[in-house]
């Protein structure tokens, strides 16, 4: 039980030490010096007694020198042991004497008390001399006297324990009151800035400082300190706002900063790119060197051909056309005349590849994409691409395919109408031709999308696809799968010219896992376009 007692005790005292440490100190400082002081003060006061004691016994023995030996030595020359005696006892009542002896010059001894054989004592020796009738002085002994020590050390012990008590008690009332007046004067002020100082954050520095004690009449050391520290916060205060306008000046600088960088690099970004835009042209001009050349020399051979070749394919048409009807007519006249059929053959198979020749050089002509005659203006494109639907019902009517437009509800474009109106017509009639084979069930699906700048065109089928190795074939002149039923190979060419030339933008076919996907990527408002 006192085990546990005092590990109790051990244990407030440490919580007492971690949570008022200053007092902890203050107190054992106190004690510390107190009973320091205490001690000095004690042996101090012990070495004065003992001086007075001493003292004290000095005085009796000087007493006793002067009173007592001068009897003493009558005794002995009278030779009066029982007065001798009596005065021995005598003597031995005084304080502290524990022993008297009297030795004679002739061997008598007279001795009153015992003789201490431990402890401190104080032995003194006087002689006892009488005087004769002439006043000389006559040896007639002497006499030994001890004085023990024992009880003066015992009255100082006695005093020093009571010195110790008194002060210790003292020195402990008086350290429980400093710590008590301490406390309530200074630590629980301390403790409270500390708490304040701890609490304090950078978003509530206008709450104050204030310590709950009596208004003082003058400033002390706590008053400095909360003074202080309350002049603190308001520098803070004052910092943190020069530091808010700082940051907002800086804040205004980096946006002013930044807006110069953001125009700069803007016009950098619109410098590079139209340094890739025009390195794009010529990568594109450079792809499409073999395809411009061609279309240099188709728009060379509709230029010249068409103009040279056209009146006499309409001339030679006309004859073929007229030696047809005179075939016809004298077959009718001379039916058993074989010549006559045969010229009738011959003549219907001129005629037949004279249109074909015609249809050839019509195509030509479309091919060339005569872009003086395109006239440029203003069109909404989803509208337009439902006006391209309408028109070409009479051609849907037979596989009649699902063709759905995703995109804005509206987008207006300043643009050539015309060459959408081929590109989407080609492509709608391919899915038909080569994608559905002319069936039903087919799905075309045209999703639009637009930045502001440029347009972005996704044309999708569920068709039979395209094979691999053709995505870029398909758009070089003459390239068909169904040159047997009459296919010329010009519509994705001339679907290519009108994206590349005209509209000033790109397509490409591009793989799927079921039909047709091509993409085209145009710009919003195209250039001129020059005339050669």
């Amino acid at each position: 039980m006192n085990q546990l007692n005092r590990m109790n005790l051990i244990q407030r005292f440490k919580d007492l030490y971690s949570q008022k440490p200053i007092g902890i100190r203050l107190l054992t400082s106190i004690l510390l010096y107190s009973s320091i002081i205490t001690l000095i003060a004690t042996g101090t006061q012990l070495w004065l007694d003992y001086r007075y004691e001493r003292s004290a016994i000095d005085e009796r023995l000087q007493q006793i020198e002067a009173s007592s030996l001068n009897s003493l030595a009558n005794s002995l020359w009278e030779i009066s042991p029982t007065q001798i005696q009596v005065q021995l006892d005598g003597l031995l009542q005084l304080p502290d004497i524990r022993y008297l002896e009297v030795t004679s010059q002739f061997g008598n001894h007279y001795s009153a008390g015992n003789k201490p054989r431990q402890g401190a004592t104080v032995e003194r020796h006087f002689p006892l001399e009488y005087s004769d009738k002439t006043n000389a002085p006559v040896n007639v002994g002497q006499l030994t006297l001890i004085v023990s020590l024992d009880e003066v050390y015992r009255r100082l012990a006695d005093k020093v324990l009571l010195i110790l008590a008194s002060q210790g008690i003292k020195t402990f009332l008086v350290s429980i009151f400093i710590l008590t007046l301490f406390n309530q004067l200074v630590t629980r002020h301390l403790s409270t800035m500390a708490d304040y100082a701890r609490r304090l954050r950078l978003d509530q520095l206008d709450n104050p400082l204030i310590l709950k004690r009596k208004p003082q009449a003058k400033e002390d050391e706590l008053s400095q300190v909360v003074n202080s520290m309350n002049h603190m916060r308001q520098s803070m205060l004052i910092d943190m706002g020069k530091r808010e306008d700082a940051e907002r000046s800086l804040a205004r600088l980096n946006a002013e900063l930044e807006q110069r960088v953001s125009e700069r690099t803007q016009a950098l970004e619109q410098s590079n790119e139209e340094l890739r835009a025009t390195l794009l042209k010529l990568q594109e001009t450079q792809q499409q060197l073999v395809e411009s050349k061609k279309l240099a020399a188709l728009g060379s051979l509709v230029a010249g051909v068409a103009h040279e070749i056209n009146t006499p394919i309409g001339i030679g048409y006309t004859a073929a056309s007229f030696l047809a009807d005179q075939a016809n007519l004298y077959q009718q006249q001379h039916p058993d005349n074989s010549l006559a059929g045969t010229a009738v053959e011959t003549s219907q198979l001129i005629c037949e590849n004279l249109e074909r020749a015609a249809q050839l050089i019509s195509a030509f002509k479309q091919v060339s994409v005569d872009q003086a005659s395109e006239q440029r203006r203003a069109f909404d494109l989803i509208q337009y691409l439902d006006e391209i639907q309408r028109s070409l019902k009479p051609k849907l009517k037979q596989c009649n395919p699902e063709i759905t437009v995703l995109g804005p509800d509206q987008l207006m474009l300043n643009s050539y109408p015309g060459g959408f109106y081929q590109i989407f017509t080609n492509l709608i009639l391919n899915s038909l031709l080569h994608g559905f084979d002319n069936q039903s069930g087919g799905k075309i699906a045209i999703e639009v999308k637009s930045d502001g700048k440029r347009i972005a065109i996704d044309y999708r089928d569920n068709g039979v696809g395209i094979t691999d190795g053709w995505h870029t074939k398909l758009f070089e002149p003459f390239m068909t799968t169904r040159r047997n039923q009459g296919c010329s190979g010009l519509g994705m060419h001339i679907v290519y010219n009108l994206v590349s030339q005209l509209l000033q933008g790109h397509i490409e076919s591009l793989p799927s896992d079921k039909g047709a996907h091509f993409h085209i990527d145009l710009p919003l408002m195209p250039g001129p376009v020059s005339v050669d």
